[in-house]
């Protein structure tokens, strides 16, 4: 457990992902693109992010608009491997329909 962040990570978290299914995963990402996917500063935490999103049915990501554009060291995943993305109305249209394209619906409240 990193005492910062209250992240999961390293191996026993691994493992515990690879054991389950759940039916809806609530994700967050430091960084999102449609070019460079879904990003974090952290190898453990994008390692255990990215087994969190295979054990689940459905991937929502939670992340506002200054998070998009955004590349950090670590990718866990594709832009296109989530099923939606929460943001705020500082996403522009223009990059939600893009997103969306890729198959990730979009809602900006």
């Amino acid at each position: 457990m990193r005492h910062r962040t209250r992240a999961a990570v390293d191996a026993w978290a691994l493992r515990a992902y690879g054991e389950i299914r759940a039916d809806v995963l609530f994700v967050a990402a430091n960084g999102y693109s449609a070019e460079y996917g879904l990003t974090t500063p952290d190898l453990a935490e994008a390692a255990v992010k990215r087994a969190a999103m295979a054990a689940a049915r459905r991937v929502v990501l939670l992340a506002d608009s200054s998070k998009h554009g955004q590349e950090h060291f670590a990718r866990f995943g594709d832009l296109g491997d989530v099923d939606l993305l929460i943001t705020d109305t500082g996403l522009s249209p223009q990059d939600a329909t893009a997103i969306e394209r890729g198959g990730t619906e979009v809602v900006r409240a």
